[in-house]
């Protein structure tokens, strides 16, 4: 199979072990979506044998996040989580490696989509909030297509997944800004000028760039971006999450009004209430969550959680 060529500016040069696995994601991205989901089913069913790993990360944080329930809804989430996370591994290769267009297809059922259609209108600009929550990059190609924003784009330290992400985020109708002071510049540029921005909220930050903050009752190092350039510009905001449907049917986007007090000018109400924003999305659907990340390997009172 013949991989496309990229920049050399963008991307480095690969060995001869490296283009293979680049190719065997190529091919990966080749097979229909049903079969990527199976082979995801397969997988995280697997994974659910072996109780150390992401299966042990993922049930201590239920257990943080969700205290009052039983450890069979635990046991019962967390394989869940696990497979949902092994087809969501699988579906980025799917997204990444097609054309825009094949991704723009399978958006089949919306919820709510008036809200983000609204919000992208607003001459103020405005920041959608999404989440690490069901399949986040497979509703890229459709949100760019509707409001050709900017994306903050980080390079993999693996060269290999840089140089697919990359080709696959040059084809977008979107403009990339590093994760860095350039690149907030540039978003607050495109806020102000009534552009749109994407922004994933619940990562752990470093340490000038959030604040404790409760999130499922826990004081958690939280973000400050979002909150920031919101104060900045006043902008709207409205959070998108993609879930898959059942049978390898598509997928579902649903736009979330976010808690009105992310407005406000105190910074410390304001981020609280994009940790409840995000909460809420949560506990519709907890195992649709990227539950293998340690979101709460910086808290206030809680020390080596995941020791």
């Amino acid at each position: 199979m013949s991989v496309p060529s990229s920049d050399s500016n963008n991307t480095p040069t690969l060995n001869q072990k490296q283009h293979f696995l680049l190719s065997v994601l190529y091919f990966f991205s080749r097979r229909s979506l049903a079969f990527l989901q199976g082979l995801g089913l397969m997988l995280g069913t697997i994974a659910a044998w072996f109780p150390q790993g992401p299966a042990w990360v993922i049930r201590r944080n239920l257990k943080l996040c969700f205290p009052e329930q039983s450890e069979r809804w635990i046991n019962q989430v967390t394989r869940q989580n696990l497979i949902h996370t092994a087809q969501t591994g699988l579906e980025f290769t799917k997204t990444w490696g097609m054309p825009a267009d094949y991704s723009i297809a399978q958006m089949k059922e919306f919820e709510n989509i008036e809200l983000f259609l609204e919000a992208i209108k607003s001459p103020k600009g405005c920041l959608v909030i999404v989440p690490h929550y069901g399949n986040w990059e497979f509703m890229n190609p459709w949100v760019s297509q509707q409001s050709q924003p900017v994306i903050m784009y980080k390079p993999s330290k693996n060269p290999i997944m840089d140089k697919f992400v990359w080709e696959a985020r040059s084809r977008l109708q979107a403009s990339l800004v590093p994760t860095d002071e350039k690149g907030v510049k540039s978003i607050l540029k495109t806020l102000k000028s009534g552009g749109v921005s994407i922004l994933l909220p619940d990562h752990v930050p470093h340490d000038n760039g959030g604040i404790f903050a409760p999130f499922f009752g826990i004081s958690v190092w939280s973000g400050i971006l979002s909150s920031r350039l919101i104060q900045k510009t006043q902008c709207a905001v409205v959070m998108l999450s993609c879930t898959r449907l059942a049978h390898s049917a598509g997928f579902k986007i649903v736009a979330d009004k976010v808690d009105p007090e992310v407005y406000s000018t105190d910074l410390q109400l304001s981020v609280n209430a994009l940790n409840r924003s995000v909460e809420q999305l949560i506990r519709r659907d907890p195992s649709q969550y990227q539950w293998t990340y340690k979101r709460f390997k910086k808290c206030e009172t809680l020390k080596n959680v995941y020791q």
